[in-house]
């Protein structure tokens, strides 16, 4: 919002009509009135590739091996929840 609103401030200094817009990017997909944030759908591919891939590493040198996955977010969890429903290879979230 500092970025747009520095914009807007020099459009009104300088006599400009122009209308200024900030759109919020995040990958955690927690921002509300819209469906999809930017970035979130490649965010759950990304995460779903190393939820595939610690699988992987659990399972080929002991047989109940267990794959640990820290995944980035603020506070709301949908990265997480969406990687781990979407992949089918996660027991605990």
């Amino acid at each position: 919002h500092r970025g747009a609103y520095a914009i807007a401030t020099a459009c009104v200094e300088n006599n400009l009509n122009v209308a200024v817009a900030g759109i919020p990017k995040t990958i955690d997909n927690d921002l509300a009135y819209i469906d999809r944030s930017f970035g979130f759908v490649s965010a759950v591919e990304a995460a779903q590739a190393g939820i595939r891939t610690a699988k992987t590493e659990a399972t080929c040198n002991i047989p109940n091996g267990i794959g640990i996955i820290k995944l980035m977010g603020r506070s709301a969890g949908f990265l997480a929840a969406y990687a781990a429903l979407g992949s089918g290879d996660v027991d605990l979230v």
